[in-house]
This record gives structure tokens, sequence and C-alpha cells, in this order.
């Protein structure tokens, strides 16, 4: 899966990725700024998750949408510390819904290590257009609830891609596979192998060539008849 970590400057957003990669990850950034992006993989559960961190200065928006195209769900770092950030975090939040609109997004309310840090109800009403999305208090430096924090948004995200995933799972080796996952979604046959084009990059399945045949990776094949199990450790 597809997951962008986006958010204001000095957020936390290279640190979260560090440690959902236990370091396994680039950072192309100058004087300690990310500049271009974070990127990193990390594997849930034999799912593999790629991670795309954006930079955070205003003015690197073309890079942001570059790295957001096609993603399964965000990761959106807000600053639970400095109260100077949440007008930026308002400015980043409504670029990642015209971007990414309707694409499950969870917030990381991350620095919650520190003293200071402001309890979820306060960021929630500091900032309001958050309204209705999981806010979890996190901390990248120490770790805390960062795997539960991502493990929600992969539910999320894989719940609005469940009726595909479900279909996946049920042809799988079928030899007509796409041949019936069209006609059980009603979908066209472009669309259909636009489905398996964007999953078998996120190595859910292997595609066979002619694209009438495909497989589930035998990892993944508990989760996408069952998206829940996501969520127990």
């Amino acid at each position: 899966m597809k997951i962008v970590v986006t958010g204001p400057y000095e957020s936390g957003k290279s640190a979260m990725i560090h440690h959902i990669t236990n370091g396994a990850c680039i950072n192309i950034e100058r004087r300690g700024t990310t500049i271009a992006m974070d990127h990193g993989l990390a594997n849930i559960d034999g799912l593999n998750v790629f991670l795309f961190g954006t930079p955070g200065l205003l003015r690197f928006r073309t890079m942001r949408k570059i790295l957001s195209s096609g993603a399964d769900g965000i990761v959106f770092v807000v600053d639970s510390v400095d109260a100077e950030s949440d007008a930026r975090a308002k400015l980043f939040f409504r670029e990642v819904a015209f971007f990414l609109p309707g694409v499950p997004c969870v917030v990381a309310a991350n620095k919650q290590d520190l003293e200071e840090s402001r309890h979820v109800d306060q960021l929630r009403n500091s900032m309001r257009f958050l309204a209705g999305l999981p806010v979890i208090p996190v901390s990248a430096k120490t770790g805390k609830n960062v795997d539960n924090m991502l493990r929600t948004l992969l539910y999320l995200s894989m719940m609005q891609w469940s009726s595909v995933f479900s279909k996946f799972a049920q042809y799988s080796g079928a030899p007509d596979g796409l041949t019936k996952l069209m006609g059980d979604l009603n979908i066209s046959r472009e669309q259909a192998v636009g489905y398996l084009r964007r999953f078998e990059l996120r190595k859910l399945l292997t595609v066979q060539v002619g694209d009438e045949e495909f497989s589930v990776n035998d990892s993944v094949r508990p989760l996408l008849e069952n998206p829940v199990l996501v969520m127990r450790k």
C-alpha cells in the first residue's frame, strides 16, 4: 500500500518514517530539512507498505503533488508542542484535501513524549479542520502508538477497497479471473486491468501475461479476505 506522510515543517515526518522502517529509508535533505522526499518500505503482517514523506516547506508544493499521486492513505503529522505551527498545518491540510480527496487519513499528534505536548482534545479545539478524523497521540522518537496509528490507517485504506480485495481473493488463480472481476464489480475491462496494475505494483498480487489471470500473494490473502486482521498485533 502507498502511504503519504505529510504535514508542516518540523512536525516530525522524517523521524516517523525512520521509526516505522527501522532506519531502512532514504532522506533527500539539506541542512537537516527535507527538500525532496523521504522514502522507505515497511512490512506489516506480510503487507508491503511504501512510505513517501513530503517536504514540509510551503514552496515545495509541486513535489508534494507528485509524491501524493495514487496514495492509498495519508498520515498527517502535526506538532503537539508548537501551537504556532497550527496555522501551517491548516494550510497543508487544505492542500492534502485538494490533492487526495476521499483518501483515508489519520492524524499523528507527534511529540507526545514531551511534557509540554498538548492533549488530543486541545489539538482538536485548536485545529477544528481535523473534525471527523482519527487523531492519535504518538511519539516518533520513542515509538509510542506509532504502530497502532499505522495499523489504523491501513485498516481504513483496506476497507475502502474491501469490495475489490474480496474479489481478488475469491478469483485468485482462476483462468478467467479478470472476466469474473469485471462481472461482479460491474466495471469495464480497462478499469479492472487498472485495479490489477495498481495492486500488482503494491505487491498484493501477480498478474499473468494477457491480464486474464491473477494470483494473490499468499502472505496478504488473509488480510484481503478480512482487513480487520491488520488491527490485531
